[in-house]
């Protein structure tokens, strides 16, 4: 470092193009309170703004960014960090200067990608007033370096911090802040927050009385009581949740116990986004826990309570077969937050499925169609007996067989080394020590009591009949899977063992229901995949929307409907005057008054006429094929002329067509012999319906021509 005449520093890695662009000052302090209280540290930082001036950088060519109360471990939420990197990426910034490496960062990672995007673009960084080129490798070692002993520094830091933190708390000390409920005095000792107090026992008071989390919310919400929490010193009352008043409930401290140590870091894995290690649940036995501590709302008995009542009201049970008509009960996942759906039932015969696990659930619904779409898949699978997924449960049952072979044997060895001991013991205290006897015959006697059950219990099952997975016993699984469709409904069969036959097939079934549609995939035992498509309320539109595009009818829609003949297979019962009000007021689209099939024989009717057909033809042809008119009775002559002129054409008459294909033929040097080979090949009718003769096509040609010329002396 040097000095100019002008009293400007100067230094030999610094060029005119590092002055020509700014200079860049960073600060960063680790948290709020250090930017509170640590004032020397931030003015220290910002002292860098003199060194730069004095480098000969104008005020205008300056810029100061900062981190305050950003924790150097992550970069992720420094935004300052981003917006230097940004200018340096364009090429906009000559130096970057800071108190030291640690006011940069504390992670390697983020410090090396500083250091490239700097050597590439010709930043110079001044740090601990020395300045450093990226692009020169002593200069990049000593700050690879530097950077290593910044991130060791950091993590052997916060981990003494923990241990200190960990032994005060051993000690009984408290290291942590309380949850919301407490105040701490002057004299250190802690009392109830009045501003909370009366919140927190009416929770907890309701809950006794309601006896369940989810009725517990309900019943807060419709008295108007708020859950009180902190956001740092902030207080704020929030709405009920599961998760707020289960932490009411269940967390130690309101039952006056201080525990510390219930989270711990997760060594190695990657920094979240908080700049924090991601933290893991340490089990209950390695706590830190001060009885007494503080005064509480409940006693641990209570709270023990409480604990037990959650675990009986577990929604595991949602996952049994139930004796009630829903079919697909413990079965359905929900497509949003991926947890089971329960199923609870309204009145007789009447349920809902839905996503309970918060009080306002993302997926709930009403349709008892929807358990009949899936019994059909399930029988379209038992209609060809899935032979390969039956293979497959006898494997795994002969697997289980053999594990419990084991766990008995392991089980006989077991009672019998208890047995051994306890007549050992016996032995030893007969006559010597009587209560010690006394004690060691009763535990003989419960280990004989049990040996003896577990025989009577290996006895039982052994007794069964046994399968041994041959190909004659899986032919009679095949069969019998084939039959489930005819015993389903049977009067002696139960819900509940419907439902468990749908377990020997589906493994579980994903469910995403809105308003308008339920999407579901089933997910078979055997692997495989099949996904369903339910309309339902105004969705159903789309269905009468669908067949209207097909140029069906209003009766034919309707019909359709009823069938169950659309898109996603269902039936719907819809009347026709509903049907046309949808078709117009809801959809905006005008019924067909014709069908498709019926345009086609329009088509089909001018097409036989202009080859020559007669109209009588062409009605006895329709008769003949089965087609409909649209009245539903067989086709007249009159039905086939108004069915062509609808189409705007013309019908030929019997005279127009004889005149053109005796005319064309005769074109074609044809004799009378050969036009009556064409026409009877070609089936030109007749007057009277007989095949042609030559005489009868000069015949009828003389007659043509002198009807002609009687129309020409008429005028």
């Amino acid at each position: 470092m040097k000095s100019n005449e002008g009293g400007t520093l100067t230094n030999s890695l610094i060029t005119p193009d590092h002055r020509r662009r700014k200079a860049i000052v960073y600060l960063r302090q680790s948290s709020l309170e250090q930017v509170e209280k640590n004032t020397g540290s931030q003015a220290f930082q910002r002292s860098q703004v003199d060194l730069a001036r004095a480098y000969g950088w104008a005020d205008d060519s300056i810029e100061i960014i900062d981190d305050l109360g950003k924790s150097g471990s992550s970069v992720d939420r420094r935004s300052g960090w981003q917006r230097m990197l940004e200018q340096i990426a364009a090429n906009a910034v000559g130096v970057v200067f800071a108190a030291n490496i640690s006011r940069l960062g504390r992670e390697m990672l983020a410090l090396e990608h500083l250091r490239v995007l700097a050597s590439y673009h010709g930043t110079l960084l001044c740090l601990d007033n020395r300045f450093s080129d990226p692009r020169n490798p002593n200069d990049t070692v000593l700050t690879q370096i530097t950077a290593s002993f910044a991130q060791y520094d950091n993590k052997k830091r916060a981990e003494h911090m923990s241990n200190a933190r960990m032994a005060k708390a051993r000690a009984g000390a408290v290291v942590s802040s309380l949850p919301v409920g407490w105040i701490k005095g002057p004299d250190g000792k802690y009392d109830y927050d009045p501003e909370v107090e009366d919140a927190i026992r009416a929770i907890i008071n309701t809950f006794w009385q309601k006896r369940s989390i989810r009725r517990t919310i309900k019943a807060l919400r419709k008295a108007g009581i708020k859950v009180p929490c902190r956001q740092g010193r902030r207080l704020n009352f929030v709405r009920p949740s599961l998760n707020n008043v289960r932490r009411i409930l269940l967390n130690p401290a309101y039952a006056g116990i201080y525990c510390y140590g219930k989270t711990e870091s997760q060594r190695g894995a990657p920094i979240l986004a908080t700049g924090q290690s991601p933290r893991v649940k340490v089990p209950e036995h390695r706590w830190v826990k001060i009885l007494n501590n503080h005064p509480a709302y409940m006693t641990p008995e209570q709270q023990e309570e409480i604990k037990l009542m959650l675990r009986n009201n577990h929604w595991v049970r949602r996952d049994r077969a139930g004796r009630g008509p829903a079919l697909t009960q413990g079965l359905l996942r929900c497509g949003v937050c991926k947890r089971s759906l329960s199923v609870n039932y309204c009145r007789v015969n009447s349920y809902v499925y839905g996503c309970g696990w918060e009080t306002e659930p993302c997926t709930r619904f009403i349709s008892y169609e929807f358990d009949q779409y899936i019994l059909k898949e399930v029988f379209k699978v038992l209609s060809t007996p899935p032979l390969e997924m039956l293979k497959a449960a006898l494997e795994e049952s002969k697997r289980k067989e053999l594990e419990h072979r084991n766990w008995i044997e392991s089980e006989r060895e077991r009672l019998d080394h208890e047995e051994h001991k306890a007549r050992e013991r016996a032995d030893l205290t007969e006559g010597s020590l009587r209560r010690v006897h006394l004690d060691a015959l009763e535990k003989l006697e419960k280990v004989l009591q049990e040996r003896d059950e577990f025989e009577q219990k290996i006895a039982l099952q052994q007794s069964l009949p046994k399968s041994d997975g041959s190909d004659e016993e899986l032919e009679e699984l095949c069969r019998l899977a084939s039959e489930v469709p005819a015993l389903w409904h049977h009067p002696v069969v139960t819900h509940q063992e419907r439902k468990e036959i749908l377990r020997c097939l589906i493994d579980h079934i994903v469910v995403t229901a809105t308003k308008e549609r339920i999407d579901a995939t089933i997910l078979w035992k055997s692997g495989e995949k099949t996904s369903l498509l339910i309309w339902r309320g105004v969705g159903r539109y789309n269905l009468i929307r669908e067949l209207h595009a097909q140029r069906l009818t209003v009766f034919e829609i309707k019909d359709r409907l009823a069938a169950g003949k659309t898109s996603t297979g269902q039936a719907v019962k819809i009347t026709v005057g509903r049907l046309y009000m949808i078709l117009e007021k809801k959809l905006g689209l005008k019924p067909n008054r014709f069908s498709a099939e019926y345009l086609a024989l329009r088509k089909q009717a001018v097409e036989f006429n202009r080859d020559g057909r007669s109209i009588d033809w062409i009605a006895e042809h329709f008769n003949e094929q089965g087609f409909k008119s649209a009245s539903g009775t067989p086709w007249t002559r009159d039905m086939v002329y108004g069915l062509i002129r609808a189409t705007g054409s013309k019908a030929h008459r019997l005279e127009e067509i004889h005149r053109n294909a005796i005319t064309e033929a005769r074109k074609r040097g044809l004799s009378y012999k050969k036009m009556a080979v064409d026409f009877n090949d070609k089936q030109l009718r007749r007057r009277d319906g007989q095949l042609w003769r030559a005489i009868d096509i000069k015949s009828r040609w003389g007659h043509l021509n002198q009807l002609k010329r009687n129309r020409v002396q008429k005028g």
